[in-house]
């Protein structure tokens, strides 16, 4: 541990060491002391510990944190709420009393508020190691809250740079129990920067040095005997051996000589060593008489804080009066041994006790108050149970740590059923609470969570609480790509039945439906959806109200006849989320503004949106985001033409995706890897992948099929694409208006153009014509109409559109594009072959086979070679 430090004090960047074992083989001793070490050696040292049942949100970096702020040097306080804000100010109050006037938060929903929170840690920490190296202790992590967990991870993977060693202890032993450390220890596993430390038992050797340090002298005859019995019955565990030597002095099987020597009074084979720590334990207790052994039992069911007696408690050194357990084994012994019926009377003493200190308001201490009601189980307690679980199910979602809240709000519907004339209104609010806390965890359960008490609140006609369950029902996105959610629709059109006209609710509900509707109604549907809602959140003047509108809209009406309204659109929400100075919101304003401006063949708009995502992600610094905006890079590159670029970024985002719990992340990741193999000719060797993704996701089967058409015709197969416009052709050319209108239409114009079907050649044109000006997922849309025209006959109309192309691709510096567009153009050349087409057509064929061998675009190589043989 103490190499470790080094490293991180060295400049070498940060480490996380995770040490385990079984419960009293001291990993929290070996943590303390590697901390004392760091301390002399100059470095700040925090420290934060979770109690059994005792944990709140967050509760492993606010005590850690805490301290830190409350001592901190006003100047560093001060810089990093310029930073962050007062985001920290939530888990950590102290702030609050050093830096008075705090702005309020920017975050306009709970998910930005974790965002921010989680930035704000990781900042202060990589602030604090400018100064100093950081050594942040987190001790007995197996009951660490999932928030504490959440956060850890968070600071395991940011990218931010810093001088911190991490410390955390945990038993491995409890780990069947402790389901979210087992998910926090998976994901850390893949990190270069996690190490794990693995404790075991002293060796019998190792138990007479324990014993002869803990005598003061070397172990003679008897003694040594005792040393090698007492490690076979506590296989070498430290507290173990200390509380047998404890038992046997106390009970007279060793005693100190006249000269201090520790000796045993009989043969050791003539008495029996205790079973088990347990009995040690037990024995202690009951030799203190049973007041005392009254007092630590309902001690141990209210946690580590108790009453004096013996070596069982000590009193820490904060000097508050109170006092904990010697050791959670203690705790745990007395608790058990109170049986079944003891506990849940005792539990219920505690919580009238807590009910009469706490009165009305219960605070931070509402989640012992629901433990403690919950455990009691009488039937006269359902109520109270019920209500402190709900209360602290609000409260943990308020504290923004939703992992604590599902817990919560499950233990409270567990008991609803036991319960008699109950508000029905209670169970709607626990299960809309349980649907938030479902889908802020990542748990797709929360889509059926919410759309049952939606139901319910209709049957009931609770307006608010059927809005309240229709608008937390959304992930941000549309929920079914390719199709719709018939259910979620359904919900959100029962709620805008209800919902009266001009009210902020009406207005997300109907830009909500707009987004459900992006791949299974007609534009003007989701038109005039949006069209109310736009006028609505312009009439309640709210920002946050209107950014969120104009959010929703944003991809069921990026369409070719509404592009200039969604620029207009875009460019005024970004300006609304920049006055907001919610930073979530101004990415996702950034992001659509940048896909808008990449319709439009801005590129220079798409990189300012890009620079000011990254500048945001730094800021927040949460993995989705990363995400999104390392996917957008990777889009970036790939109309650029850099293909090396383009994969690495991609295998990058899918990564983080994946870690990152993005459930979309490899259908995202794949738009891009589909791209790389077109523009290297390699299509063919990822048909497997893309008809394996068919079968998955039917609903793609419509976007995927032209993938492998695509493969088949660089191999020179041309009956896949064929079919495929046979069967556009029975539509009458026609697809659905949506935001894969124009992609769908460009690749059966290049279906048309390589099979050189010139009979498709004119309704195609015919579509794409008005939108010469726009850029589809694959090029410029001129390009195809120069190809489109090419078979048609019209070369004069091709030249001038291949010229617009080539234009728009150096413009854009979309490299792939300007060569794919020069061999089309020369080809064209050759085909209309006027006097001074062929030298024409020559240099710019020349200039595609070089650039294209350059660049790696393989199969653009060797057409553009066969089309110089034309002319050579």
């Amino acid at each position: 541990m103490l190499d470790a430090f080094k490293r991180v004090a060295a400049g070498e960047g940060r480490e996380v060491l995770l040490i385990s074992g079984e419960p009293g083989l001291g990993k929290t001793t070996l943590v303390a002391e590697t901390a004392r070490a760091a301390f002399a050696a100059g470095a700040c040292v925090l420290f934060g510990h979770c109690e059994e049942d005792l944990a709140t949100p967050y509760q492993l970096f606010g005590e850690a944190l805490g301290h830190y702020v409350t001592h901190a040097p006003e100047d560093q306080l001060v810089a990093h709420v310029a930073a962050h804000g007062s985001e920290l100010v939530r888990l950590v109050p102290a702030l609050a009393s050093r830096i008075p006037d705090l702005p309020s938060s920017r975050a306009t929903d709970s998910d930005t508020e974790r965002f921010l929170l989680f930035a704000a840690v990781v900042g202060l920490l990589a602030a604090v190691s400018e100064q100093q190296p950081v050594v942040l202790v987190l001790d007995d992590l197996q009951w660490a809250d999932k928030a504490s967990l959440l956060l850890l991870r968070h600071l395991t993977a940011s990218d931010v740079s810093m001088q911190t060693l991490v410390l955390g202890t945990f038993r491995d032993s409890e780990l069947s129990q402790a389901h979210a450390l087992r998910e926090t220890l998976g994901v850390l596993r893949r990190s270069e920067r996690v190490s794990r430390i693995e404790l075991a038992g002293l060796d019998d050797n190792g138990v007479v040095a324990l014993l002869e340090a803990a005598a003061g002298h070397a172990l003679e005859g008897g003694a040594v005997d005792l040393a090698h019995a007492v490690y076979r019955e506590t296989d070498g565990n430290p507290f173990f051996v200390s509380e047998v030597l404890r038992h046997l002095a106390e009970t007279g099987a060793i005693s100190q000589d006249a000269a201090g020597r520790w000796v045993a009074e009989e043969s050791l084979d003539a008495r029996t060593l205790p079973d088990s720590v347990r009995e040690v334990i037990g024995g202690r207790v009951v030799r203190l008489g049973p007041d005392a052994e009254r007092m630590l039992s309902v001690a141990a069911v209210i946690g580590r804080d108790a009453a004096a007696a013996a070596a069982l408690v000590r009193e820490p050194a904060d000097t508050t009066g109170r006092y904990n357990f010697a050791h959670a084994l203690i705790q745990h012994t007395l608790y058990e041994d109170l049986g079944p019926n003891r506990r849940a009377r005792a539990h219920r003493q505690v919580a009238v006790a807590l009910e009469a200190l706490c009165g009305d308001r219960p605070g931070v201490r509402v989640g012992e108050l629901a433990r403690h009601w919950f455990n009691a189980t009488q039937p006269v307690d359902l109520v109270k149970a019920i209500s402190y679980s709900r209360q602290a199910g609000d409260a943990a979602i308020a504290a923004l740590a939703p992992a604590e809240a599902l817990r919560y709000y499950a233990q409270a519907l567990d008991l609803y059923p036991q319960a008699t004339n109950l508000d029905p209104v209670l169970a709607l609010d626990l299960a809309i609470g349980l649907g938030i806390a479902q889908r802020q965890t990542g748990d797709a359960t929360f889509r059926e969570t919410l759309l049952d008490a939606a139901h319910r609140a209709a049957d009931r006609d609770d307006t608010d609480r059927l809005v309240a369950a229709a608008l937390a029902n959304n992930r941000g996105l549309y929920s079914d790509i390719g199709g719709v959610d018939l259910e979620k629709v359904e919900v959100l059109e029962m709620a805008l039945e209800r919902l009266p006209a001009g009210t902020a609710d009406r207005a997300l509900v109907l830009s909500t439906l707009c987004q459900e509707l992006t791949a299974g109604s007609t534009l003007d549907r989701r038109r005039a959806l949006a069209d109310e809602a736009i006028a609505i959140g312009n009439a309640c003047g709210d920002d946050a109200v209107i950014v969120r509108v104009l959010n929703h809209i944003f991809i069921p009406l990026m369409v070719p006849p509404l592009i200039e309204q969604v620029l207009d659109w875009t460019a005024d929400a970004l300006v609304r989320a920049e006055r907001i100075g919610d930073p979530v919101l101004r990415f996702w304003a950034a992001t659509e503004r940048g896909i808008a401006a990449q319709f439009a063949g801005d590129t220079d708009e798409t990189d300012r949106c890009l620079d000011l995502m990254g500048s945001l992600v730094e800021r927040v610094d949460e993995p989705f985001l990363r995400f999104r905006y390392t996917w957008g890079r990777a889009v970036r590159a790939v109309i650029a033409g850099d293909t090396d670029d383009a994969e690495r970024l991609a295998n990058d985002a899918l990564e983080m995706g994946t870690e990152g719990g993005v459930g979309d992340a490899m259908l995202f990741c794949a738009v891009v890897f589909f791209n790389v193999s077109y523009q290297r000719g390699t299509l063919r060797d990822i048909v497997p992948l893309v008809e394996q993704m068919a079968i998955d996701a039917p609903g793609l089967a419509v976007i995927l099929s032209p993938v492998v058409a695509l493969a088949h015709l660089e191999e020179g197969r041309i009956d896949d694409a064929a079919r495929l416009l046979e069967e556009f052709a029975t539509t009458g050319f026609e697809l659905p208006m949506d935001q894969l209108w124009l992609g769908a239409m460009t690749t059966r114009a290049e279906f048309a153009i390589q099979c050189r079907l010139p009979s498709y050649a004119g309704p195609l044109f015919d579509r794409l014509a008005p939108w010469d000006h726009l850029t589809a997922d694959h090029g410029p849309v001129s390009y195809f109409l120069g190809g489109l025209a090419t078979l048609l006959g019209r070369y004069d109309d091709a030249n001038a559109y291949f010229g617009q192309s080539a234009a728009t691709c150096e413009r854009m510096g979309a490299k792939f594009n300007a060569v794919r567009t020069k061999l089309m153009w020369g080809t064209m050349l050759i085909e209309r072959n006027t006097s001074a087409d062929l030298e024409r057509a020559r240099d710019l064929l020349s200039n595609t086979h070089a650039t294209a061998a350059a660049d790696g675009y393989a199969n653009i190589e060797r057409r553009a070679a066969k089309a110089l043989q034309l002319i050579n």
